[in-house]
């Protein structure tokens, strides 16, 4: 076994990994019940399991609200039933119920989890995408303290353990372009995949990209050649982990659910039936029910600069601001990022090295399909331009605005 070499970087990272674990804990015991978006019926689930040892029906009356008609025990509910194990660990040592405010703090401690977990491979990917040391705490810093981010680690959601999940595949995609997929990499891959699909279904690009990815990687377009046996063997080996992990989920769907396996189906049905007639999807008032244009949306309803917001730090139930120069700063800095970007332009599309140009191309694939998600969400179901739901892209979004910021200070420095 390889022995540790402790240097002061390493000590320096172990020292960062400790302060943003405690910010996010601290940050999750002092925030009262229910102070972010639909926390109160996500901790229903975690309540519901922790109480009973089982998992609940989505249409379960007990945990169904009756403002929405539905729970969301529909979707994938890993993070809840870690949740849960916590909130009974907590309930056994101090002989306190799922209504104290020390076993929700405990229901709180995944997205704390998860938080950290995304950095330590937030570190790994730096590690490989930049050979300069200050670049990769550029974006080490710029990634693990954007408010939002660390506020998604504050509260009970499955936001944050899929941005985790997110963080192993990309790692993932970085050490199998590196590797031509051995089985380490194959392996990781097939983890980050597997939980991914457990987590939340606005990071589900991420499995698309990866597959597509994947079957890429062993086409050689110069020589014509496919070599699908290895691929075979490989893709088999991840397919095989993945339905490991996540495949009982969606078979539970499927059975309880009449073949509705994502049970989105099931979820609206509930919706329809059981909602407060304002909120039933018949009665939608989404953009493109009422009339309105996309522009429209975009522009005059302020998707664009609510998301932006929201994206970089809006708290509470979307309604506490951060201060006006943060936002300023953080504008600024991007213009200056798509000005380096716009130099390196040839740097990024058409890259010596293959697997660094296929990396660029599927960070950019990713980040476009989770705004379009975000964007087709708020327009045709419900309007809600939350920067949390395009927040899987907050890792290739920083490293294009580190390796802009890196090419426009190369570029100044080569002028002047």
């Amino acid at each position: 076994m390889e022995k540790v070499k402790w240097n002061k970087e390493l000590i320096f990272k172990i020292i960062f990994i400790i302060f943003v674990f405690m910010f996010c804990f601290i940050w999750s015991m002092i925030q009262p019940y229910d102070s972010a978006p639909d926390e109160y019926m996500k901790y229903d689930v975690c309540k519901y399991i922790a109480n009973n040892g089982s998992l609940p029906l989505g249409g379960d009356e007990s945990i169904r609200n009756p403002i929405w008609g539905i729970s969301y025990a529909f979707q994938p509910i890993f993070s809840y039933i870690i949740s849960a194990i916590f909130m009974k660990i907590v309930m056994v040592i101090t002989k306190l119920t799922v209504d104290d405010f020390a076993v929700f703090v405990a229901a709180r401690f995944v997205s704390v989890l998860s938080c950290t977990g995304t950095v330590i491979f937030i570190m790994k990917i730096a590690k490989k995408l930049f050979e300069d040391k200050k670049y990769q705490w550029m974006f080490i810093v710029f990634t693990s303290l954007l408010p939002q981010y660390v506020f998604i680690g504050s509260y009970l959601n499955n936001d944050s353990f899929a941005i985790f999940t997110i963080s192993i595949i990309i790692y993932s995609w970085i050490i199998g372009l590196e590797n031509k997929w051995d089985t380490k990499s194959c392996i990781s891959l097939a983890l980050g995949i597997g939980f991914c699909a457990l987590s939340y279904y606005n990071a589900y690009v991420y499995i698309l990209c990866s597959i597509i990815m994947f079957i890429s990687s062993f086409i050689n377009i110069k020589e014509k050649k496919f070599n699908y046996k290895d691929m075979l063997k490989k893709g088999i080996l991840i397919t095989i982990i993945v339905f490991a992990i996540c495949g009982w989920f969606f078979i539970r769907n499927a059975v309880l659910y009449n073949g509705d396996f994502l049970g989105l189906k099931t979820e609206s049905e509930y919706a329809e039936k059981y909602a407060m007639d304002q909120y039933k999807p018949s009665n939608s008032v989404a953009p493109i029910a009422v009339g309105n244009s996309l522009k429209c949306m975009l522009i005059d309803m302020k998707w664009l600069s609510m998301t932006f917001k929201s994206f970089v730090a809006t708290f509470g139930y979307m309604s506490i601001l951060g201060p006006w120069y943060l936002y300023r700063f953080f504008e600024i800095v991007i213009v200056l990022a798509v000005i380096g970007c716009i130099i390196d332009f040839k740097e990024i599309f058409w890259n010596k090295d293959k697997s660094k140009r296929k990396l660029h191309y599927f960070f950019i694939v990713a980040m476009i399909l989770s705004v379009i998600l975000s964007v087709g969400y708020s327009y045709m179901s419900d309007f809600q331009p939350q920067g949390r739901y395009i927040m899987p892209s907050v890792i290739p979004f920083m490293y294009f605005l580190i390796s802009g910021l890196k090419k426009l200070i190369e570029f100044i420095k080569f002028k002047y």
